[in-house]
Parts: C-alpha cells; sequence; structure tokens
C-alpha cells in the first residue's frame, strides 16, 4: 500500500506534468524539422535562432548580421540539401523592422560559406523586393528591385544554371521579377534567409507555406466555381464554370456525373453531359488540373434535372419580391428562386405590366425611371423549354424625389481585382480590365459575370504592386458588326525584358480570342508604362506610354509618347512626324488619363508629374509637354507646351479622365485620382481661342470616400462610371476594389 503523502506527492507530479505538456493537439513550436537545419552564415555578432510550429506549419526565423551583400553575407539560415531542378516558394508573413534595409526571404547557395555564389529573393520592411544574386565566389552581388512589403509570396525556380525569381500577391498568379544564370553545382543547398542589417539586434520574420520540390509546379489549382446550367434537352445538360487559377497554368477540367469520372482534360470552362435520361436528377462536379498533374478539389455540386420528353410544366411562381436599395432614377429588386421540374432558366421583369429586363440571377436594378414616381413591379420564371410561371405577387416602389445631388451612387461590381480600365458596347454590356489577373469581364444588365471575356496568356505579364499588367481597353465603334476590342498590355520577351503592347481582340457571346498584334516593343519598366487607350472621334487608335528612367527626349525612343494609329495598326498618312512614325505627342512623363472634348475633338491628357507637378495638358499633333528636362511651372524651353493646369504643394497622381454631357456638370472634365483619392471636376474656359483651366475652377469630389480612383468615364446614358484602385495596388490599403455607377438624377 502506497503511503498517504506519497499519493500526494504522485498526484503534485502528475498535475505538474500535465501542466507542462502541450495542449493536444496544438504541439508547440520546437527546433525545424528534418532535412531543415538551422546556421548562422558569417558569424554575426549576435548568434541567429529559428523554430516551425507543426500546428500551422510556421516557420519563425531571427537572424542578425551586416547583410546579405556585397562579397561576403552574414545572415541567419534555415536550409537543406537540394540536388538538381526545382523550386521553393514561401509566404513571408511578417518582418521586424530593425532597419529599412533588413532581408527575409529564399536563397539558393552553393555552399555555406559567407562568400558563397547565391540567387536570392528577398523582401525589406521600407525598401521593397530585391532579386539579388552572386554569380562568382567571392564576386560582387547584383540586384534588381520592386517595390513591395510583406505579406508576399515569393518564389526561386531552377533550370540548370538558369534561376527566375517570381513574385505573387495570392501564391497563386505569379509575375516574374528577374533572372540570373548562375554556374552552381548541381547539389546546393535551399532556404530561408534573415538579416537584421543592424549588428546589436535580431530581426525576426515568419515564413508560411513554405514549399521546395522537384518541380516549379508547386500547388494543385483552385476547386472551379459558380457552375451554371445552359441549355437542357430530356438527354443532355450543358454547364460552365469561372476557371480554376494554378501557380504556373490550369491544362484542363475533369467533369463528373453523379461522382464518376464523364470526361478527362476538357481544354474550355464549358461541357455538355449527352446520353442521359429524360426527367431525371443527375448531380455534376468539376475540377482543374495543371501540367504537373494536379488536381483541385471538387467544385460545389450543381444538380440539373433533365427535361421530359414533353415538358409541359411551368415553374413555381417567384415569391419575395421585395427593393434592396433605390434612388431618384432606379430601383434594385430581388427574389426568392423559383422551382421546376427541370431547371428555371431565367426571370422575365415587368414594369407596369411591360417587360423591362431579364435576369439570370434572382437580382436585377431597373434603370431611367422617373423622381418620385410609383411603378409596379412582377417577376415571372421560364424554364428551358419556354414554360412561363405565373406572375409574382406586385410590389409597388415610389424613387426617390429628385436629389439637389446631380448624381446618386450605385455599387456595381465589389471585390474586383485590380479594375483598371473600362468602356461601353453600343449593345449595353460594359467591358473593364483586372490588371493583375490579366482578365477581361463584362457587366450585363448590371451584373458583373463570374466567367471572364479573356485571361490573357503568355507573353501578357504582371508583377505585383508594379504599374504593368492589362491596363487600357477600348471598345471599336462599329463593334456591332466586327466585335472588336483594343487593349493595352504588358509582355515578357523572348530575351527577358519589360515591354508593352497593344492587341486587337474579336469578341463573341462574352468570349474573346486575340485577334491580332497591332503594334509591340514599346518600352516597359516596373513603373511608368502609361497604358490609357481611346478610340479618337476620327476613328484612330491613340494610346499613352511612360518615360521610366530615360534621360533624354527623342523621336527614336519611343517611351514618353501618346501614340495615334488606325484601327488596323497601319500608321495614318497624317500623322505629324510622317507615315512612317506612329508619335503623335512626346516628351511625355507618365501619361494616364486620355479624353476628347466634345464640340472641339481636342486631346486631353493627364498625366504623373514628379514632386508634385501633375499635369494635365492639351495635347496637338506634334507637341512637346517638355519631360523630362521641363514639367511644372518650368516650361520655358524652345518649342516646349505648357501644361493647361498642374498640381501645386500637393500630389494628385491623376489616372483616368472623361468630359461630361449632360446634366448640371455638362462641358466639365473629370479627372480621376489615385494619390489624390478624389474626382477633381475641372471647369474649361475658353480664352484666346484655346482652352483654359484654373485653380479656382476646380470642385473635389467623393474625397477618401472610395480610396484611390483609377478611371472615370461618362456612359452613353449620361452615368457616370468609376473604378477604386486599393486592393494589390502597390499603394493600396487592401480594401475590396469595386466598379462604381453615379446615376444621374437629372
Amino acid at each position: 500500500m502506497i503511503h498517504r503523502k506519497r499519493w500526494l506527492a504522485l498526484a503534485v507530479s502528475i498535475c505538474l506534468t500535465i501542466t507542462m505538456l502541450p495542449s493536444f493537439g496544438l504541439a508547440a513550436p520546437g527546433p525545424v524539422p528534418s532535412p531543415w537545419k538551422a546556421q548562422n552564415i558569417g558569424s554575426p555578432a549576435i548568434p541567429g535562432n529559428a523554430t516551425f510550429d507543426p500546428a500551422n506549419g510556421k516557420f519563425s526565423v531571427s537572424g542578425a548580421g551586416t547583410d546579405i551583400w556585397g562579397t561576403s553575407d552574414q545572415f541567419n539560415y534555415v536550409y537543406q540539401p537540394w540536388t538538381g531542378d526545382g523550386a521553393i516558394i514561401a509566404l513571408v508573413s511578417s518582418q521586424t523592422n530593425t532597419n529599412e534595409y533588413a532581408k527575409a526571404g529564399i536563397s539558393i547557395r552553393e555552399s555555406l560559406n559567407a562568400n558563397s555564389k547565391h540567387v536570392d529573393l528577398l523582401l525589406t520592411p521600407k525598401n521593397g523586393l530585391a532579386f539579388q544574386y552572386r554569380s562568382a565566389t567571392g564576386g560582387t552581388t547584383k540586384d534588381v528591385k520592386a517595390a513591395s512589403t510583406s505579406p508576399y509570396w515569393i518564389k526561386l525556380e531552377r533550370t540548370g544554371n538558369l534561376i527566375k525569381g517570381y513574385v505573387s500577391n495570392n501564391g497563386l498568379n505569379w509575375g516574374d521579377l528577374g533572372s540570373a544564370t548562375v554556374a552552381m553545382s548541381n547539389s546546393l543547398f535551399v532556404g530561408l534567409a534573415v538579416s537584421s542589417h543592424n549588428v546589436n539586434a535580431l530581426s525576426t520574420a515568419t515564413f508560411e507555406n513554405v514549399k521546395v520540390n522537384n518541380s516549379g509546379d508547386v500547388y494543385p489549382p483552385t476547386a472551379p466555381t459558380d457552375l451554371k446550367v445552359g441549355n437542357i434537352t430530356n438527354a443532355s445538360v450543358g454547364i460552365s464554370w469561372t476557371a480554376s487559377i494554378d501557380d504556373v497554368g490550369v491544362t484542363g477540367y475533369d467533369v463528373f456525373k453523379d461522382g464518376v469520372l464523364t470526361q478527362a482534360n476538357v481544354p474550355g470552362t464549358a461541357y455538355t453531359f449527352t446520353g442521359l435520361k429524360a426527367d431525371t436528377s443527375y448531380s455534376f462536379t468539376v475540377k482543374g488540373k495543371d501540367a504537373a498533374g494536379q488536381v483541385s478539389a471538387a467544385s460545389s455540386p450543381l444538380v440539373v434535372k433533365t427535361s421530359s420528353s414533353n415538358d409541359t410544366q411551368s415553374p413555381t411562381v417567384p415569391t419575395g419580391l421585395k427593393s434592396t436599395s433605390k434612388t431618384s432614377s432606379s430601383v434594385s429588386l430581388a427574389w426568392t428562386a423559383a422551382t421546376d421540374n427541370v431547371g428555371v432558366y431565367q426571370y422575365d421583369v415587368f414594369n407596369n405590366g411591360v417587360i423591362a429586363a431579364i435576369a439570370s440571377s434572382t437580382s436585377v436594378v431597373i434603370n431611367g425611371l422617373n423622381a418620385n414616381t410609383t411603378y409596379s413591379f412582377t417577376v415571372k420564371a421560364r424554364d428551358i423549354a419556354g414554360n412561363i410561371s405565373a406572375a409574382s405577387s406586385a410590389l409597388s416602389v415610389k424613387t426617390n424625389a429628385a436629389s439637389t445631388e446631380p448624381y446618386s451612387v450605385q455599387v456595381v461590381g465589389n471585390n474586383l481585382e485590380v479594375p483598371w480600365a473600362l468602356d461601353f458596347a453600343p449593345d449595353g454590356r460594359i467591358f473593364f480590365t483586372e490588371r493583375n489577373s490579366g482578365r477581361i469581364r463584362v457587366i450585363v444588365d448590371g451584373q458583373v459575370k463570374s466567367t471572364p471575356v479573356i485571361t490573357l496568356g503568355a507573353p501578357f505579364y504582371y508583377m505585383p504592386r508594379s504599374e504593368g499588367g492589362l491596363l487600357g481597353i477600348a471598345v471599336d465603334p462599329d463593334f456591332n458588326k466586327n466585335h472588336y476590342l483594343y487593349v493595352y498590355h504588358t509582355y515578357r520577351t523572348s530575351n527577358n525584358q519589360v515591354k508593352n503592347r497593344v492587341v486587337r481582340l474579336v469578341e463573341k457571346d462574352n468570349k474573346a480570342t486575340v485577334d491580332k498584334v497591332l503594334i509591340s516593343d514599346l518600352p516597359g519598366a516596373v513603373y511608368h508604362n502609361g497604358g490609357r487607350i481611346k478610340v479618337g472621334p476620327d476613328k484612330k487608335l491613340y494610346f499613352g506610354n511612360g518615360n521610366y528612367g530615360h534621360s533624354e527626349e527623342t523621336l527614336n525612343y519611343l517611351g514618353g509618347k501618346i501614340f495615334r494609329l488606325n484601327l488596323d495598326g497601319s500608321i495614318p498618312s497624317d500623322n505629324p512626324f510622317g507615315p512612317n512614325s506612329p508619335i503623335f505627342s512626346r516628351g511625355h512623363r507618365n501619361p494616364q488619363g486620355i479624353a476628347f472634348q466634345p464640340g472641339t475633338n481636342r486631346l486631353f491628357e493627364s498625366e504623373h508629374g514628379e514632386s508634385s507637378h501633375d499635369e494635365i495638358n492639351y495635347v496637338v499633333p506634334g507637341g512637346n509637354y517638355g519631360w523630362p528636362k521641363f514639367e511644372g511651372p518650368n516650361h520655358n524651353g524652345t518649342g516646349i507646351t505648357a501644361p493647361l493646369i498642374y498640381a501645386q504643394g500637393t500630389t494628385w497622381a491623376p489616372s483616368g479622365i472623361t468630359f461630361v454631357t449632360k446634366g448640371p456638370w455638362k462641358g466639365d472634365l473629370l479627372v480621376a485620382n489615385l494619390k489624390g483619392k478624389q474626382i477633381i471636376r475641372m471647369g474649361i474656359v475658353e480664352k484666346n481661342g484655346k482652352p483654359t483651366i484654373s485653380s479656382s475652377n476646380l470642385s473635389y469630389l467623393y474625397k477618401n470616400q472610395y480610396g484611390r480612383i483609377r478611371d472615370v468615364v461618362e456612359a452613353p446614358d449620361g452615368s457616370i462610371y468609376f473604378v477604386t484602385s486599393n486592393n494589390g495596388d502597390k499603394n493600396g490599403d487592401g480594401s475590396p476594389d469595386k466598379i462604381v455607377r453615379l446615376v444621374p438624377n437629372f
């Protein structure tokens, strides 16, 4: 028998042991797991340390040292041996600021010596990303830089002696930051590196989602989303879906019927199931696949019932019709979905008994209404066979009284990926670009379609937190006949240079393909890519390119110019510098907005200046606007044209511009501001036969209400649309980006 005191001692011991144990399933951070090792490189004065938290797969690495730079390095390295080709990916989720040049990132090294050959991709707290390399043992380190801070996804990919660096804002869409050819041994080291750039302090960085493998394709695609039903018969069902995203690229889709694979490697985002039974329900799912054979999770299932051989049953009546918002000229409606023995295809929305809209979902916006007026709305459901339900209960809605404000605000699109430009088709559709994703999307009947019109592939290029990517878009004036769209985008050449080009797309049924490259080899860079594109009143294509870091203004250099082309890409014979030059004007630092004044057809342009010298210019054929020697108030050079107005003592960062043709703002120029986070309304006055803009004739609209505003365009119906640039932009705050419509109250 155990003595009572021994029982007490044993109980205390057990309690202490339990207290010291980690909670079940929540193992405490510990040493880095095999095959990882940790070592201080170059003997920093304060030794670094590293831990790994298995609960969330997170590395915490602390390092001191002078730098990873020059001919010798000092830092803490968490590494593993590596042989052959492959990639390392990591999300740098945090970094302490011991110095603005402290570094945290990923590194491939030939040896663990301080002067080893290496290639790194490192973040700093205040000085951006650095892709850097030392191509000879003891040699001098070189680098390429870009703007960014943590958190950020980074990747190094090795193919023989060629090592490329990539960056991403989501770990799936990658933009390449640089490449280097460094002859290193087949067997080397790869890992996580941290240096404080401060001999008296440790800098700590956290790394998540660290992957090292023998292929550059590390992650499987995301699951396809938004499965939708198309045509239904008694023996077939057509479906479509929104594309998956992959870190390298999606190669196809596997489609499933009731959990059984029906067709592998479908190349597009639509498929028709055939050989089905009539009047039978099926569950369809889709999985994305990449080149490495990795497969995504399954989409959410879409349950569809085939029609009977003679479908005569109408859908049920839509219920719950309500108004979700209203202005003096519009009403937003929503309702509960109807059901059908086969499937509801669309909804017909009636205003006072007359059809006003057709909706594919359970919401719609009815525009063009009169202020302070009562309307009666009903909704009917329709199936694929054309059977129509009875009307819903009527909903009476009275529009708002005419506002003292000329416009009411209506959000049209939300949670977008850096929308950059938009334009209007004559059939009422609105096409817009997303800069980082390379996607063109479309708004139909006030709704943003989830499936892109096109996602640009190679050689399209974007670098997160830069100013390149998919930029301007313009609709052909004869779009109803030819369905041409014109876009300006950044791309990578075969010899790894950043350039810009203009391509023509042809669109059909909200899908587009690249039809023709109109001009290429325009200068490109991290910043100052220009990108705005418009079709002028003369049916010529106008677009601008920036001048980044080029010290001279010559006609042989295509940076810092506004160009004019025929719509087929040929050069107009009446261009100011001759029939062989696409240049229309010169001396622009970074043109961001283009608009033509109604009635005069004058070309106005907004331009990012330096040191609070943003400009609005009246652009004439052959004009020289001064950059890089003249800007803002300094335009005293011979043949230099002064701006109509420039920012004084502040920074606008002006972007898209548009003239207003209707209502109380008629004749005014609206200028979207990025840094200024506003729209400036500028009154235009004629003086001695020329336009003038006075600083006393400026109004500041929506200041700090929507963040950075990238583009503003007046629609044919008098509405004004603008897009924000907050999430994924280099100076954005991460808030969701949106498209906003200003609905006329006049």
